[in-house]
């Protein structure tokens, strides 16, 4: 009697096992189909989330914009600005090369692209690209123009404009498949001068509207609009008004030429360029082949 007891009550125990086995089995088939992952979300994230970079590269390529013409503190206009700027605010170690040089349409700089060995190896090896262009191309056909502005012509190099900025971008993209790349609007120095000169303003405009849509069709390109803070430029203070004798003048560009960013307007660009990087951040600042 005592040994068919025991087998019964190993009976039970056994039964109540298999049951346990079954409804914990349930419950994770459960889980699983409702919330996969739940059950390893920690481990996952614990091997799969990339660590932030120690050190990043930024390449600067482009026109006088970028070279930091008119910038009176010789720091290197946007350059400089945005360096100090990511390594104060996200602690990473900056390192920048800046290929500008004054003058240079969207040709030159695409010729520079696929002749200049030194800018191609930084491009390789950048996380972050920038690229400032498009100005003197207006410039070049304003001049042929010079007041009258012929509205066909315009229209004319804006197209040969969008194809020399569609084969620049192809050819930076060459050098480096996933490094973001940030193209800046242009502006026009002579609105507060002559805001009645409506024609300029539409170039510009339709320039940037041109650009923008070129820079849509492009992988991982973004377009930095700084046309309307560099254009009208900061708003003047009555005082300020009274102490230029009514002379009104756009206070972020600079006073020798009338033409270039000075130091306060490259940081408007600066300042612009880090909203769009941190939009993108994840693009350049994460190190993935670490996780």
């Amino acid at each position: 009697m005592p040994r068919l007891r025991h087998l019964k009550l190993l009976k039970e125990i056994i039964i109540v096992l298999v049951a346990i086995s079954i409804i914990a089995g349930g419950v994770y088939l459960v889980l699983n189909y409702f919330a996969p992952g739940t059950i390893q979300q920690e481990t996952v994230k614990s091997t799969t989330t990339p660590k932030k970079k120690q050190q990043i590269k930024l390449v600067a390529v482009g026109d006088s914009l970028t070279q930091g013409v008119g910038d009176d503190t010789k720091q290197g206009g946007y350059v400089g600005l945005i360096k100090t700027k990511l390594t104060e605010q996200q602690h990473v170690k900056t390192q920048t090369k800046n290929y500008g040089i004054a003058g240079e349409t969207s040709t030159q700089i695409n010729r520079r692209v696929q002749q200049n060995t030194d800018l191609q190896q930084d491009l390789k090896r950048a996380d972050i690209i920038t690229l400032s262009v498009g100005g003197n191309d207006v410039m070049a056909v304003l001049k042929q123009e010079m007041l009258d502005i012929d509205e066909a012509a315009l229209s004319t190099a804006r197209q040969k404009y969008t194809r020399h900025l569609t084969q620049l971008l192809q050819n930076v993209r060459h050098y480096n498949a996933q490094a973001p790349i940030f193209v800046f609007s242009i502006y026009n120095p002579f609105y507060v001068y002559f805001p009645k000169m409506t024609k300029m303003q539409t170039v510009v405009t339709d320039w940037n509207k041109a650009s923008k849509a070129v820079i849509r069709q492009q992988h991982n390109s973004y377009f930095v609009d700084v046309s309307e803070q560099l254009s009208k430029g900061e708003k003047l203070t009555t005082a300020k008004h009274k102490a230029k004798k009514g002379k009104q003048k756009n206070a972020l560009i600079f006073t020798t030429d009338n033409f270039h960013p000075n130091h306060s307007g490259y940081q408007v660009m600066a300042d612009d360029l880090y909203r769009q990087l941190m939009q993108q951040k994840n693009k350049w600042l994460l190190d993935r082949k670490s996780s």
